[in-house]
Parts: structure tokens; C-alpha cells; sequence
């Protein structure tokens, strides 16, 4: 398994915000979410997406990561949390290409064991078969769904079976959505639309990649939220440290 990087920290979106968390960052992605505009260099060449570039462009980024089996993930975990009990969050660019791999199984299996608190942040367009691997069912998911103004076409972030099979049978789940204050009206209509076909927890988040982003975002966002009845998530991690990577 390609680990991009693993730290503790706090829990910066969603519903569990300020929780204390293990952070373990696999590679690759099936989206590449250019609308959300972040910029990064590498090698020569200019890289846009969003911010965590790092975990979504494979190749330009492989020499830096670390391939661990099961175990050595298992005990990059222990090493982290030391006699603390954190959340343990796996996340990306998108964990669930890993779902059905063995190794990947055999990591999930050893955090549940030792009664950790297992939290998947995916984007939402794949669809787990619960029944084939119950283990998810001890899972909880924050559903980061894209909105069109991620850039990705309808066809590929928009999985209204995925989001069914998330809210059966998960031990918890609840939607994550990036705003951009400029289209909140369009953002909206999607926003219906999916809790319509699939109702679940709504926690809206101002975008942004760093400070100054997320602040021309942030008041128009909680108020949107007020509006229409929705929770408010800040990016408390940004707040804290910017855009500083690891934490």
C-alpha cells in the first residue's frame, strides 16, 4: 500500500471536527478536482487540482511514498497515537480504490481489534458491496460528494447507489460539501437534488486551500447555512497552520 504520509493531529471538517485523529493519507484518485483551482510545481511541470495534489498525481509524487504491508501500517498507527485514543482517519485522494484489496482489509481488521474508531473521508462515487465486505459496515464515512464546481463531470461524482449503500449500512455517515460563495445558489440546487434521492447529514465548508481563501469564503458560507438549515463546517486545520502539508 503507497502511504503518502501518516501524522497526528486534530480532525479539521465535518461533524467530528476538533476530534484528536491519526491521519493516514493513501495514493491515488479517480478525480482530479481542477475546478477547485490549487497550484503546485513539480519536476517543472504545473499541477492544478485540489489540496492534496500530492496523494492524486501518482506519478509525479511515487518516489515519496512509503509501500507498507498491513502490519507496518498497523504499527505506523500505534507509533502515532502513543497512549492517546484518536479517531484514526483514512483518507486521499480517494481510500476506496483500495476497498477490495487484501492488504488493505488485513489494516482496517487490525484497527478495529484494537477498538479504534475507523473514519473513511471518499468522495463518494464508489459504491462498496457491504454484504462481500461487512467490515465497512464498522465504518463511518464522511461523504465528501463533488458539486459541480469541482470540475468533474456529473456522470463520475454523482453515484445515487453509493450514496444508498453509505447511508444503509454504515455505522455512521454524513455529506461534506465545498462551497464557493460566488455560486451558492447553484451549489444549492444540487445539494437538494442529492439529500432528495439520498437524505443524510448535511455539513457545508467554505473552499479554500489556504487562509486568505477559506476567510473570502467563510461568512458567506455560515450564512447560507443559517438560511437554509444546513451545518456549518469551518477548516480548522487552516485556520490553524494555513497550508502547511502534515498536519
Amino acid at each position: 500500500m503507497e502511504l503518502v504520509e501518516s501524522f497526528l493531529s486534530i480532525q479539521g471538517e465535518g461533524k467530528y471536527a476538533g476530534r484528536l485523529a491519526v491521519f493516514m493519507r493513501f495514493a491515488g484518485c479517480n478525480f482530479n478536482c481542477v475546478g477547485f483551482g490549487v497550484k503546485q510545481e513539480k519536476n517543472g511541470q504545473k499541477l492544478i487540482g485540489c489540496d492534496t495534489i500530492r496523494a492524486v498525481w501518482t506519478k509525479e509524487f511515487a518516489k515519496e511514498y512509503k509501500n507498507l504491508n498491513a502490519k507496518e501500517l498497523f504499527a505506523r498507527v500505534l507509533e502515532l497515537k502513543q497512549k492517546s485514543n484518536p479517531i484514526v482517519v483514512i483518507t486521499g485522494g480517494e481510500p476506496l480504490l483500495h476497498y477490495k484489496k487484501a492488504e488493505f482489509i488485513a489494516f482496517i481488521e487490525a484497527l478495529l481489534s484494537e477498538n479504534l474508531e475507523v473514519h473513511f473521508e471518499s468522495n463518494a462515487s464508489i459504491e462498496i458491496d457491504f454484504k462481500q465486505y461487512p467490515i465497512y459496515k464498522k465504518c463511518v464515512f464522511a461523504l465528501g460528494v463533488k458539486l459541480e464546481n469541482s470540475g468533474v463531470s456529473r456522470e463520475k461524482r454523482l453515484n445515487f447507489k453509493a450514496l444508498k449503500a453509505f447511508k444503509e449500512h454504515a455505522k455512521d455517515s454524513f455529506y461534506k460539501f465545498v462551497l464557493d460563495a460566488k455560486n451558492l445558489e447553484q451549489e444549492k440546487e444540487e445539494i437538494l437534488e442529492i439529500i432528495k434521492e439520498t437524505p443524510n447529514e448535511i455539513f457545508c465548508m467554505p473552499m479554500g486551500a489556504n487562509f486568505d481563501e477559506l476567510a473570502s469564503n467563510a461568512l458567506s458560507v455560515a450564512d447560507f447555512c443559517i438560511k437554509n438549515g444546513f451545518n456549518y463546517t469551518d477548516r480548522l486545520h487552516i485556520r490553524l497552520w494555513n497550508d502547511k502539508e502534515k498536519v
